[in-house]
C-alpha cells in the first residue's frame, strides 16, 4: 500500500512539473524573436536626402544589408545595374553600390524615377 502511494505521489509530481513546460514557449524563445535584419530595416534610421550620398563614399553598414537591396528594377525605374554592383533603395532615394565593397558609383534622388 505505501509503494502504490509513494508511486502514485512520484507520477503526479512528475506530471505537475512538466506541464508548465508545455504551457506556453517562453516570452523571448527564437520563435518570438524577429530576424534581426528585419528588426533593423524597420528601425526609424532617420530620412538621409540624397545630399548626404555622394559618389566614391562607402554605404553605411545599416544600410549594407541585403533587405535594402531593391529587387524589381523595373518597376523603380532603375537601369540593370553592372556585375558586381546592386542598387539599394533607402528613404525613397536609389543608390547603385559596388557589393564587395560598398562604393557609391551613382545616386538617383527620390522623385526622379
Amino acid at each position: 500500500m505505501k509503494s502504490k502511494a509513494t508511486a502514485l505521489l512520484v507520477i503526479v509530481s512528475l506530471l505537475a512539473t512538466t506541464a508548465p513546460a508545455f504551457a506556453a514557449p517562453p516570452e523571448h524563445s527564437a520563435a518570438t524573436q524577429l530576424n534581426p535584419a528585419i528588426e533593423r530595416a524597420n528601425r526609424p534610421v532617420g530620412q538621409i536626402p540624397h545630399r548626404d550620398w555622394h559618389r566614391g563614399d562607402r554605404l553605411p553598414p545599416e544600410y549594407r544589408d541585403h533587405i535594402f537591396v531593391v529587387g524589381n528594377l523595373h518597376q523603380h525605374g532603375l537601369q540593370t545595374p553592372p556585375r558586381g554592383y546592386h542598387w539599394v533603395g533607402v528613404a525613397g532615394d536609389y543608390v547603385l553600390v559596388a557589393t564587395a565593397t560598398g562604393l557609391i558609383e551613382k545616386i538617383q534622388p527620390a522623385g526622379t524615377h
